[in-house]
C-alpha cells in the first residue's frame, strides 16, 4: 500500500508563507529545499493554516515536552480516507 498524499497543518502563518513564497525567505532556503523534496515522494503535498484553538494536539505535545524536559516529534499516521 503506497501513500500518495501528505498533509501538514500548522498554527504558524509564517511557516505557511515560507512554503508558498520561498523567495521572500532566503534565510530558510535549506529547510525549504527539504520540504520541496517531499514533492518528489508524494503526488500531493499540502500545508495549511489552522487556528491555534484547533491545534490541540500540538499544544498538548508542547506542554508534555516542557514538563518532561526533552524534545520529541509526532507523526500522525491516521489516514483521512479510512485507509482505503
Amino acid at each position: 500500500m503506497r501513500i500518495t498524499s501528505i498533509r501538514f497543518e500548522t498554527d504558524c502563518l509564517d511557516l505557511v508563507d515560507m512554503i508558498t513564497n520561498p523567495v521572500y525567505w532566503p534565510t530558510f532556503v535549506s529547510e525549504l529545499e527539504m520540504f520541496q523534496r517531499l514533492h518528489e515522494d508524494f503526488e500531493d503535498v499540502s500545508v495549511s493554516h489552522i487556528p491555534r484553538s484547533r491545534n490541540g494536539r500540538a499544544d498538548s505535545l508542547a506542554k508534555k515536552a516542557r514538563t518532561k524536559d526533552y524534545i520529541f516529534s509526532h507523526i500522525d499516521q491516521i489516514r483521512p480516507d479510512g485507509g482505503a
